[in-house]
């Protein structure tokens, strides 16, 4: 990387040298994406302009703080919005960053056709993952549901590094914020309905036991409805203040 370059040009230039290929998404494998998952390695709050909202956000959790205690909290049955900082956008790939608040959540949601790369900056965030199981589909006979093997379930943080999900591998799946966090995404190719990736959201609506195919019996199947996103569910834009892609 040239001394000029920023760590965010970086990451755009990594994601422009696979993503600009237009190489199927079915066919990449995690050896294709080692570029950009080292690029989202070397970012850091101060070089996207979220150091002062991480500081408030560990202010929060001090015991100390006054904005920790209970009866100085504002209780609201209301969803609390995600903010979503807008880096760099092609037809190829975009670069952002979603911020979800304590107790938030981006619902259960796809990426068709479509991989993406991701770094938690701050904060920890569960992430729960599904691939779809075509052959417990059509062994379960389920119509207008998605049957699913839940393939991941755990709590990630800026120690874990970067992560990745494929188009048949962790392509479905739920950001829950354990604390107020954000995530940096390297999504390519963009959403795009005129060219089948659409995304859909939905709900757990049952979890079988037992469920037995080739390898044995698991119970880790669950049935998947498609389903509107809730109501309150919100996402704001703000505006991007670190470094610029170059």
């Amino acid at each position: 990387m040239a001394a000029s370059t920023t760590t965010v040009s970086a990451v755009v230039e990594a994601a422009r040298v696979l993503f600009e290929k237009r190489i199927p998404s079915a066919e990449l494998t995690p050896k294709d994406i080692q570029g950009i998952l080292a690029a989202l390695g070397r970012v850091t709050v101060a070089q996207v302009g979220l150091e002062e909202k991480k500081e408030e956000e560990e202010r929060k959790k001090s015991p100390s703080g006054l904005l920790n205690m209970p009866f100085l909290e504002k209780k609201s049955s209301a969803r609390a919005p995600i903010t979503y900082y807008h880096i760099y956008e092609c037809p190829d790939f975009t670069v952002g960053i979603f911020c979800i608040p304590k107790d938030g959540d981006i619902p259960i949601h796809d990426h068709p056709d479509m991989t993406v790369c991701s770094k938690v900056l701050f904060g920890k965030v569960r992430v729960e993952a599904y691939d779809e199981a075509p052959d417990l589909q059509e062994q379960l006979q389920l119509e207008n549901a998605l049957v699913a093997r839940k393939v991941r379930d755990d709590v990630v943080s800026e120690e874990t590094g970067p992560f990745a999900l494929f188009t048949k591998s962790n392509n479905i799946h739920r950001f829950s914020a354990v604390e107020s966090c954000a995530i940096i995404d390297v999504l390519g190719p963009p959403y795009d309905s005129s060219e089948g990736r659409e995304i859909a959201y939905y709900r757990e609506t049952m979890k079988l036991k037992n469920v037995v195919d080739n390898n044995g019996a698991h119970d880790n199947v669950v049935v998947l409805e498609v389903v509107n996103p809730p109501s309150d569910y919100v996402v704001e834009g703000r505006e991007y203040t670190g470094e610029r892609a170059i």
